[in-house]
């Protein structure tokens, strides 16, 4: 009985034992498998390239990360190794600004994939908004946090050394006083209206500096590698007019939905005021302000594609920049005639014998708008 109970016994024994192998055996093929098919979820990209740890099933394109890496560091002047994206999702931006517009810029309207990036450095933060490739990219200003209460080095030695070239000075006796983030348009000094001159808009600084009683204003790009002397806010000896605020109780009425421009002439020998108006469909009327019987009106005509540029060009050199701004006339000075520009920016107030001390890019306007009027049929 005993033998007889022993064997089944082992029989039990064995087959539970080969029964264990065989799912031992199985579950490590399971395991193997399962582990050969998450590994690239987690393989790791370019160092500083994407968010760490990442498990998001739609990777940034690595030419999105570039652009947007690129445009930091150079921002910054942050070497790329030390910038890390530490967020991105896939957006449906409305237009084709990636819903940054900018006053008085167009955008196509239609929808434009693409991406939003943050990029962290220290406690600095930009977050940026893309198109699906990385080839158009905006920065918004609102959502990052960026200090720009230091100037970086390369800027600052980069504007002493222009500085002591513009001065003659040592570079010993010249310091910088002040400083802040602004953009600025560069590309073009002298142009021919209607040819209108194609420039940019760069991002920079603009920095101020001085020696003695003088001041040199300098507009420089993030980095300092393009350098401008400004004519706006420099001022060189007593060369340039400084600006005054002009009362509000002494501004023109606003212009009326249909005119482009307006220039208030007044002063002179003859001591009259005239008012000449541009209007949206090229319209130019000429009218002497208090003249009952209209005997000095004039009417022409401007071609429309002439109107259109000239509304770009007072974007281009930023009329907005010189609202409610008066260049007076020097102190002894007479006979001069006044004018009041009034644009959809803004309005300002120069005189006929200080036009050439005016702010370089208001000078330019003045330029055009008397070439548009000599354009006049």
């Amino acid at each position: 009985m005993l033998s007889i109970y022993r064997h089944p016994q082992q029989a039990r024994i064995i087959t539970a034992a080969i029964l264990t192998g065989i799912l031992s055996v199985s579950s490590g093929f399971i395991f193997s498998e399962n582990a050969t098919a998450l590994s690239p979820d987690y393989s790791a990209q370019t160092p500083n390239q994407l968010v760490k740890g990442n498990k998001k099933s739609n990777r940034l394109p690595q030419s999105v990360a570039n652009a947007v890496l690129q445009d930091v560091s150079r921002r910054a002047g942050i070497p790329r190794r030390n910038l890390e994206i530490s967020d991105y999702s896939q957006q449906t931006w409305r237009n084709g600004c990636l819903n940054l517009q900018k006053p008085e810029e167009l955008c196509t309207q239609a929808l434009v994939p693409g991406w939003r990036v943050t990029v962290n450095y220290r406690q600095q933060r930009w977050v940026y908004h893309t198109n699906d490739t990385g080839s158009v990219i905006r920065l918004n200003e609102k959502a990052s946090t960026i200090n720009n209460s230091q100037l970086p080095r390369r800027v600052r030695n980069a504007v002493l050394k222009e500085a002591r070239k513009v001065s003659r000075l040592p570079m010993r006796s010249l310091r910088i006083v002040d400083f802040k983030r602004t953009d600025w348009a560069d590309g073009c000094d002298n142009i021919t209206f209607p040819n209108a001159c194609d420039q940019i808009v760069v991002s920079g600084w603009q920095v101020n500096v001085a020696a003695g009683n003088q001041t040199w204003v300098f507009l420089t790009d993030e980095n300092g590698s393009r350098i401008k002397l400004s004519q706006d806010g420099g001022t060189i000896g007593d060369r340039d007019i400084k600006p005054v605020r002009i009362p509000a109780n002494e501004l023109p009425p606003p212009l009326d939905q249909s005119v482009v421009f307006r220039d208030i002439s007044s002063g002179g020998f003859a001591g009259r005021t005239y008012e000449t108006i541009l209007r949206n469909d090229g319209l130019l009327i000429r009218v002497r302000v208090g003249d009952a019987n209209d005997s000095e009106r004039s009417v022409r005509r401007i071609s429309r594609p002439n109107v259109a540029r000239f509304q770009q060009l007072l974007q281009r050199y930023r009329f907005a920049n010189f609202n409610n701004l008066r260049y007076p006339a020097s102190r002894g000075a007479a006979d001069y005639i006044s004018h009041t520009l009034t644009s959809r920016q803004g309005t300002v107030e120069y005189n006929d014998i200080s036009q050439n001390s005016l702010p370089q890019n208001l000078q330019t306007i003045v330029e055009a708008w008397n070439q548009l009027i000599s354009t006049a049929r």
